[in-house]
């Protein structure tokens, strides 16, 4: 029942109001130690909103510039009232381009620095780690309960030979690095974290790389694009996850 809801009132986001006078709310109706992750379909650049069901809701990267109204727009669709942190991942445009606006409108406690394997923990049971920081990137691992997010920053030969020395064989989910425009990963590293899901954001003007893609497939890793399949919502608690896309 709660998932029939949920795709009616995502459905209706397919032909929203072009007035700006209705906004449809969307209700995650998260229970206890529910968590929702929810990948934003910007045209351009990444954002990811983490929403827990004690209210607390981080935000990790705020878009490119000029995405401030698509931002303000979702938030108000998922009933976002409150940031409470916001977790900078890349100083790239495509990821800090909104960070003066989110920071006037909801005061959020920045976090933008961090060393490599010390794990923090902004709520019970969601731990993010570090693996590797160069060039103003953090590849990280974000895990809350059994779900595990690679969350990737770098794509290069060098950052996948690291990272394959760590135990990695329980990741769930792997965000694509640079929105998928180069031809990493690769098979041996897929291999190794072995996920079954996978996530592209959208740069404007840009398309991810074609050799990229048919290895995801091959792999048999279920892909997500939002420029194609709109906002991705993963729903979990602390033993299992859904993925929904709109």
């Amino acid at each position: 029942m709660q998932w029939a809801l949920l795709f009616l009132l995502l459905n209706s986001l397919m032909h929203p109001s072009t007035t700006g006078e209705h906004i449809q709310k969307i209700d995650m109706m998260l229970e206890e130690e529910e968590m929702a992750i929810i990948f934003l379909p910007l045209s351009n650049g990444e954002a990811t909103l983490f929403k827990h069901a004690s209210g607390k809701t981080i935000l990790f990267n705020t878009g490119a510039p000029h995405t401030e109204r698509e931002l303000k727009r979702w938030f108000e669709h998922f009933h976002i009232t409150e940031i409470d942190e916001l977790i900078l991942t890349s100083d790239d445009e495509e990821y800090v381009g909104n960070v003066k606006w989110i920071e006037q409108t909801y005061g959020p406690k920045i976090v933008n620095e961090w060393e490599e394997q010390k794990v923090y923990e902004p709520f019970p049971h969601f731990r993010m780690q570090p693996l590797y920081i160069a060039h103003g990137d953090v590849t990280m691992s974000l895990q809350y309960g059994q779900l595990r997010l690679l969350y990737m920053a770098h794509a290069d030969h060098h950052v996948e030979r690291t990272l394959m020395t760590m135990p990695l064989s329980d990741v769930n989910i792997l965000k694509i690095a640079h929105f998928g425009l180069y031809d990493y990963p690769r098979t041996s590293f897929l291999k190794h974290v072995d996920p079954q899901v996978a996530i592209i954001f959208k740069k404007h003007g840009s398309w991810p790389n074609e050799r990229l893609l048919e290895r995801l497939y091959a792999a048999w890793i279920d892909c997500y694009e939002t420029n194609r399949f709109g906002v991705i919502v993963v729903k979990c608690n602390l033993h299992e996850y859904d993925v929904m896309t709109f």
